[in-house]
Parts: C-alpha cells; sequence; structure tokens
C-alpha cells in the first residue's frame, strides 16, 4: 500500500476520517507502543533530533526535544533544545547549557 504522509494529513483535514478519529489514534498509539518497544540504539545516530514522549519518568521533561550526542551499548545520550530543571547546567557566565542525559531509547521518539 503506498500512502504518503501528506496523503494521510489531507484526508484528516478534509475531515474525512472524523467519525473513526478514536480508531486512528488507537492505531497510531498501538504502533507507536510496538515502535518504542522494539527500537534500540541502532536506530539513532548523532546529531539525531528527539523528543521525550509520555514514557518517560520524569514529567516535566515530556515533550521537550533535544539532539542525540553519544550512544551506549543500551542507551542514548541527549542534550535538550531548552534546559529544564535538573538538566539545565549554569555556567559561571551566565550561560545556561544541557546536561548530557543518558536515556533508554524507550522514552524518546524521533523527530
Amino acid at each position: 500500500m503506498d500512502m504518503t504522509l501528506e496523503a494521510v494529513q489531507a484526508a484528516l483535514d478534509s475531515g474525512i476520517l472524523d467519525k473513526d478519529l478514536v480508531k486512528v489514534k488507537d492505531a497510531v498509539d498501538a504502533r507507536m507502543k510496538k515502535v518504542r518497544a522494539t527500537q534500540t540504539t541502532r536506530d539513532f545516530g548523532i546529531g539525531d533530533s528527539v523528543r521525550f514522549n509520555d514514557s518517560c519518568g520524569t514529567r516535566y521533561v515530556i515533550g521537550h526535544t533535544g539532539k542525540v550526542v553519544g550512544i551506549r551499548q543500551k542507551k542514548i545520550v541527549v542534550k535538550l533544545d531548552v534546559p529544564v530543571g535538573r538538566f539545565a547546567k549554569y555556567l559561571p557566565n551566565g550561560e545556561v547549557v544541557s546536561s548530557e542525559i543518558v536515556v533508554p531509547t524507550s522514552i524518546v521518539d524521533l523527530v
């Protein structure tokens, strides 16, 4: 089946799928769960953009984006685009930078 993201977006925007939106959401959620469970460090590369998903235990990081800066055996190392909370490192010159966060691949999604 050949279907582009643009075709799916057009169908959603037009309202054609309105009566099935809950089913569409459930299908997307199920697929995301499967992808998250099966992805490994091999699916990520240095410089990839990621977004923390709702599997992340640190609630205030959910939805935040960052870049992959390192890859370990079973985890990746991420720096947040906008440092927050305990992951914000304050430099003597007043600059705020992200700490390196070592995370399992299941709590981030490629963006």
